[in-house]
């Protein structure tokens, strides 16, 4: 296949992938690997944020954000280059895809559903689930899907529900039956 390629393109040798947009690669018996371990270093140092104190989980459970709240940004490109880069970072980092999604509606100024289907080798898991009316200005419901193929994640998403549900059984109904 190299030799189908280097006749249409100019080609270099470079090795065996080890970095790759701010990608590290690893390939082993068991499978490959990625990893952004010095991306998020850098990313903390970039923005001044190598001495902060580590937090184990990404957002507050109960916080309420509002559009109408707070100090309006001097300068909203540092704030949007941040959330930009953290949305690359869920690339490998799915957990913090919520807080991020939070974030990131801002910058534009729990009951568990399961799934499971068992294969010869391998098993596929997915759930589901939606926070009622937890956008505090629109009253919209957030849903958030996660698939998992044995113990990896292939697909996940959050996002705003497009209307408004009247009770947290209809929010639950949407995240079900939300498409992907």
């Amino acid at each position: 296949m190299r030799e189908n390629l280097s006749v249409c393109f100019q080609m270099n040798e470079l090795g065996e992938l080890k970095h790759f947009l701010g990608l590290e690669v690893d390939c082993t018996k068991q499978g490959l690997f990625l990893c952004q371990q010095k991306y998020a270093r850098d990313l903390l140092e970039r923005f001044g944020m190598l001495d902060c104190k580590p937090f184990s989980i990404p957002m507050e459970p109960n916080g309420k954000m509002c559009a109408h709240e707070g100090k309006d940004l001097e300068d909203a490109s540092m704030y949007r280059l941040i959330v930009g880069t953290l949305i690359y970072f869920t690339l490998t980092h799915p957990d913090i895809s919520y807080a991020v999604g939070v974030m990131n509606r801002y910058m534009k100024n729990p009951k568990k559903s399961h799934l499971e289907v068992k294969g010869e080798n391998c098993k596929l898991v997915g759930y589901c689930d939606a926070n009622y009316a937890s956008d505090h200005d629109t009253r919209r419901s957030t849903t958030g899907y996660m698939f998992m193929l044995g113990s990896g994640i292939i697909s996940w998403c959050s996002k705003r529900q497009s209307s408004v549900s009247l009770s947290t059984i209809e929010a639950e109904y949407r995240a079900a039956a939300m498409e992907a």
